[in-house]
């Protein structure tokens, strides 16, 4: 857990607090881990392999890369958010380990415990910011593309 980035200001003892409702899974290359839309019930962290965040393009051109979530990057942050929908779909790109993480749990720790909450959504929304500004950047390049 010390290894994702919106964890890492968190003591050992509030590391373990979330193993609890973890869990380790592994996608083979090219696995839809979730789709845009769809009810979201975890947040991933990215231990191996890459993850592309892409959202539906324009009619017939194909989905738009949002961003790639690395090592020890987080995707699927709409499990903490309302109204906990994917904003866009998740798939590998080579062989991934993630760690899932419960959202509705995660979220009730949050509530007990605010210390954690206030540091790690500090972190998501870092990563919410980013996300923004590179969807802001791709629809500048496919306005001009029609042009």
């Amino acid at each position: 857990m010390k290894h994702i980035h919106i964890f890492r200001d968190l003591t050992d003892s509030e590391l373990e607090s979330l193993l609890s409702f973890s869990k380790l899974e592994q996608y083979d290359s090219g696995k839809r881990i979730f789709a845009e839309k769809a009810n979201a019930t975890n947040l991933y962290g990215v231990l191996e392999g890459h993850v592309e965040i892409r959202t539906s393009g324009n009619a017939g051109k194909g989905d738009i890369i949002i961003d790639t979530a690395r090592p020890g990057q987080i995707f699927g942050w709409s499990a903490v958010t309302e109204p906990n929908t994917f904003t866009a779909a998740a798939w590998t790109t080579e062989p991934t380990r993630v760690i899932s993480i419960n959202g509705q749990y995660l979220k009730n720790l949050f509530k007990t415990n605010n210390h954690i909450g206030y540091r790690v959504m500090m972190q998501i929304s870092s990563v919410i910011s980013k996300r923004l500004r590179q969807m802001r950047e791709n629809l500048a390049e496919c306005l001009q593309a029609d042009k």
